[in-house]
């Protein structure tokens, strides 16, 4: 025979359940404590603006080099260079996310809408130049 406590008789149909031992029963391990919810850091705010002055700027970059195609790439780089401002002004007050791609958006601006203006120039200055005949 065991000695002990007799096992609970099964509760009536409706009745509430009662709570689960606080221990464990014999030759089982203590029950587990569960900890906090694990802690997920929050993804900064991104800058949309100087993202797109980057990409604008690099695109720009990449047409001035096409013949009659640079001339895109004056527009594009008159963008990049606004995007951009606009982008470091935003990535200043946000902590500095997005001010890598601003400060390339704008550098590049700049460099295509050089370049591409002094190709329009030239090309200007020798189609105007170039006499028929």
């Amino acid at each position: 025979m065991t000695s002990g406590p007799p096992p609970p008789s099964p509760p009536a149909p409706g009745a509430p359940l009662p709570p689960p031992p606080q221990q464990a029963p014999p030759g089982y391990p203590p029950p587990q404590q569960y900890s906090a919810q694990a802690y997920y850091p929050q993804a900064q705010p991104s800058n949309g603006i100087g993202i797109t002055a980057g990409v604008l700027g690099i695109v720009a970059v990449l047409l001035m080099w096409i013949p009659f195609v640079n001339y895109l790439a004056i527009i594009l780089g008159i963008l990049a260079i606004i995007f951009g401002i606009i982008g470091i002004g935003r990535a200043n007050r946000m902590g500095g996310a997005g001010k890598g791609m601003a400060i390339t958006g704008l550098v590049c601006g700049i460099v295509a809408l050089a370049i591409s203006l002094l190709f329009a120039i030239a090309v200007y200055s020798i189609v105007t130049h170039v006499s028929p005949g």
